[in-house]
């Protein structure tokens, strides 16, 4: 029997490790093996860091981060570069302007403005993160007090149908813009 869902629950004294650890793993392999889409839907975002290279363990995926910690931008433009397009769903909301400004300039720098779409949705209160094979939703928004401070839960999941799903439901996102 394989196992195809865990669900965490995060304080800030316990679960902050596996939520990192878990976030690492699941975009180091869509690195590895990049698909066509991957969704960011959080009505809070930030530049928060994804994959810890400060000791050179992760070089070989992409040798142009360098030593230091890679963060969300860096990453979903490595994967544009690689051909998937990103998906960013999250409200208009100040703090969210310093995210949407750094993924839209490293976007424009690489030249893959067309690989990048950010959807704004005021009533946004869904959060998750949809990767090739692999979805990771609940509570936590993709910011540095939902993955470190804030009390929250999330559910992985590696079950194809569930997957299939969600993405149909996140593209709705993209209806009418």
């Amino acid at each position: 029997m394989s196992v195809q869902y865990r669900r965490i629950f995060k304080t800030q004294t316990t679960g902050v490790a596996t939520i990192q650890e878990l976030m690492q793993t699941m975009f180091v392999a869509e690195v590895l093996q990049p698909g066509d889409d991957v969704w960011i839907v959080s009505p809070w975002i930030s530049n928060v860091v994804l994959i810890d290279n400060r000791s050179g363990n992760f070089d070989a995926l992409n040798p142009e981060w360098g030593r230091r910690e890679i963060r969300l931008a860096d990453v979903l433009v490595t994967l544009m570069s690689h051909g998937t397009r990103a998906h960013v769903v999250t409200r208009n909301e100040s703090s969210n302007d310093s995210f949407r400004t750094r993924i839209a300039d490293l976007a424009s720098e690489h030249d893959l403005e067309d690989s990048l779409t950010v959807y704004i949705h005021d009533q946004l209160h869904t959060k998750g993160i949809l990767l090739t094979r692999c979805l990771l939703m609940g509570s936590m928004n993709l910011t540095y007090n939902g993955m470190t401070i804030n009390d929250e839960w999330v559910e992985f999941s590696l079950d194809p149908i569930d997957l299939s799903r969600t993405r149909l439901e996140f593209a709705r996102y993209g209806e009418g813009q």
